[in-house]
């Protein structure tokens, strides 16, 4: 029995693995999650000046307000936009900047000049607003909404750098010349041929195609992309897809992140900028809804095992992996009982994450629960309860949370059972042989 599994398991890792494998050794997507990834703390710094600014309960609101004595919340509130204004409304700029130093660390290339190479190919493509016959940059243009942009353009700005540096095309100076002063010089030549080449793709997209780099990459590759990812069929199948990664010892998170990340980001946005200008949030699948709803599953497995267990082994586990799975954080849940490779678990390992994100989605559909605004984009790791309270600005997208950690337990129940039931007999038979050896060697001594 347990070699049919086995085999069947190594079937299974030899299948997946590889792929896996090169999806983390692809220095491009791993680029790209690295670049989310760094600007993700940025979302969480002006989160928190949002959550002040339009603090869920009124009566907090209206507190600040009399407290700091001014006419109306207004006031205070538009002083605390500036931090959004510098993290969030500019999100397409911060991403182009670690999407560049990403990868030429990667290629092994001048980063500095890769990053300033790649911020003025962003602007140079980024559309200018004109009134009364003056350009200027709308900051929108350059706001989590130009994410694909951004992306592709510090990939390609990058690459292009690289390939002109390894073919010698610079300004050569003598060794004498110390590299802080040479190194500029040397990336005048490549630097130049990649804002030349942006600088005719404008023209193209200006001249020929009638629009321009943002509005058609965001109308042939971001909406597909974001059609799929914010769809509940599309998140469901990568829900299951992330868990099956997980179950056969692959880290599932980080190969989805790459992909998923930069449309959940778009998404979140769009509902944010709808919140702040008093309207409906527009999407119920965004980054907040991935991470703090749809994400509720292996938690149930814990509270299963603090419920029925009988076996001292799931009481300890049962101990130890609830602490860091307030913070959900798994890993202990994941080695401990274990979880990965164990086929008892297989259902509900899997389709757990994707129930709850079904029910979650109904939820929302059916306006029983606020929409994630998108002003509070906190960390995956708030505990549950607490992030259903702020990412939808009510105490019932806490009671969504409670909802499904109980459904998903009531799932992880009878297979949780099942195994304690073994562990616990085994256990016995332990004692009970352990006892009778202890009789038998007590015998002999006297």
């Amino acid at each position: 029995m347990n070699t049919e599994k086995m085999s069947l398991s190594d079937k299974i890792q030899n299948t997946v693995g590889p792929f896996a494998t090169k999806v983390n050794n692809n220095i491009y997507l791993t680029s790209v999650r690295d670049a989310m990834l760094a600007y993700m703390p940025f979302t969480f710094i002006a989160s928190i000046f949002l959550i002040i600014a339009f603090f869920p309960i009124t009566q907090v609101t209206d507190f600040i307000t009399m407290v700091l004595g001014t006419e109306n919340a207004f006031v205070w509130q538009s002083k605390l936009l500036y931090v959004n204004s510098a993290t969030l409304a500019v999100g397409g700029l911060i991403v182009v900047i670690s999407m560049a130093k990403s990868l030429a660390d990667k290629l092994e290339t001048n980063v500095l000049q890769c990053i300033i190479t790649a911020v003025v190919s962003f602007l140079l493509l980024t559309p200018l607003d004109n009134i009364e016959g003056v350009d200027f940059l709308n900051i929108t243009k350059i706001s989590a909404q130009s994410m694909f942009l951004s992306i592709l353009v510090g990939m390609f700005s990058t690459i292009i750098y690289k390939k002109i540096e390894e073919r010698g095309i610079k300004i050569k100076l003598p060794e004498s010349v110390p590299p802080a002063v040479a190194g500029p010089f040397e990336s005048v030549i490549p630097s130049f041929i990649v804002v030349t080449t942006f600088f005719i793709i404008r023209l193209i997209f200006e001249l020929l195609l009638k629009s321009d780099a943002l509005t058609l990459i965001n109308g042939t590759l971001g909406k597909p992309l974001t059609y799929l990812g914010g769809s509940i069929g599309g998140l469901v199948v990568v829900k299951i897809f992330e868990q099956f990664l997980w179950f056969f010892g692959l880290h599932g998170g980080s190969i989805i992140q790459a992909v998923m990340d930069p449309i959940h980001q778009v998404l979140e946005d769009q509902n944010k900028v709808a919140s702040l200008a008093g309207a409906i949030p527009p999407n119920i699948i965004s980054m907040s809804f991935r991470n703090h709803f749809a994400s509720i599953g292996v938690v149930g497995a814990i509270i299963a095992i603090l419920i029925v267990a009988k076996s001292r082994q799931y009481k300890e586990v049962g101990k130890i992996s609830s602490v860091p799975y307030m913070f959900n954080i798994g890993e202990p849940a994941l080695f401990g009982i274990p979880l990965m490779l164990n086929f008892l678990y297989f259902i509900p390992f899997i389709f757990s994450n994707a129930i709850s994100t079904v029910i979650a989605y109904v939820v929302f559909a059916l306006g029983l629960v606020p929409l994630p605004t998108g002003l509070a984009q906190i960390p995956w790791t708030t505990p549950p309860i607490i992030s259903g309270y702020f990412v939808t600005g009510s105490i019932r997208g806490s009671l969504l949370q409670i909802a499904l950690i109980a459904i998903t337990t009531v799932v992880w129940i009878p297979f949780v059972r099942m195994a304690d039931k073994e562990l616990y007999k085994e256990e016995k038979e332990m004692d009970s042989t352990g006892s009778d050896t202890t009789v038998q060697e007590a015998e002999g001594i006297r």
